[in-house]
C-alpha cells in the first residue's frame, strides 16, 4: 500500500498498485470500493478487529460476520457490534467516492491523528483485509473493472 498526499495538509489518498483503496484524512481511515453494503460492513468489522489488536487492546470479542449489524447512526448508517460502533459506512452517492462504490470509514484515536501513525493504522487495516481475502470484495481487484481500465 502507497499513500500519497493531497496537497498540503494531513489529506492522503491510498493506493494499491494504481488502483486507489481508501484515505486517511485527520483522524480518520477510510476504504473504497466494495460492491455492497455487506461487503463492506464486513471489511469495517475485520479492519476494526486489526486495529484493535494492533493497539494493544483485547477485543471484546472475536466479533464475526453473523455478529455485525448495520443501522441508522444519525443521517449515516454504522456499522455495530456487541462491543459498539465500529465503522460509518460510506455509501455510493458519498462525496469522495471516486470509486462509485460502497465504502467504510474509521476513526482514529486522537493521538494517532499525526500522518505517520495515521498511516500506518491505515497499513495495518489493509494487511487485515489482504490476508482475510475480504479485499477481493472491492471492484478495483475485479478482473471485469480491470478490463474496463
Amino acid at each position: 500500500m502507497l499513500a500519497r498526499r493531497v496537497g498540503t495538509g494531513s489529506e492522503f489518498r491510498l493506493f494499491q498498485g494504481e488502483h486507489e483503496i481508501g484515505r486517511v484524512t485527520g483522524t480518520t481511515v477510510s476504504f473504497l470500493g466494495f460492491a455492497t453494503r455487506d461487503d463492506a460492513a464486513l471489511a469495517a468489522s475485520v479492519a476494526h478487529l486489526a486495529l484493535t489488536r494492533r493497539r494493544g487492546e483485547k477485543p471484546q470479542s472475536a466479533t464475526g460476520h453473523s455478529e455485525v449489524l448495520v443501522m441508522d447512526h444519525g443521517s449515516s448508517q454504522a456499522v455495530i457490534a456487541p462491543a459498539g460502533v465500529l465503522a460509518t459506512l460510506l455509501p455510493p452517492t458519498a462525496e469522495g467516492s471516486e470509486v462509485g462504490s460502497w465504502g467504510f470509514e474509521i476513526g482514529l484515536l486522537p493521538e494517532e491523528g499525526v500522518d505517520v501513525f495515521a498511516i500506518g493504522r491505515a497499513r495495518v487495516m489493509w494487511h487485515a483485509l489482504r490476508n482475510t481475502g475480504v479485499y477481493r470484495h472491492m471492484q478495483q481487484f475485479h478482473a471485469d473493472h480491470l478490463a474496463a481500465v
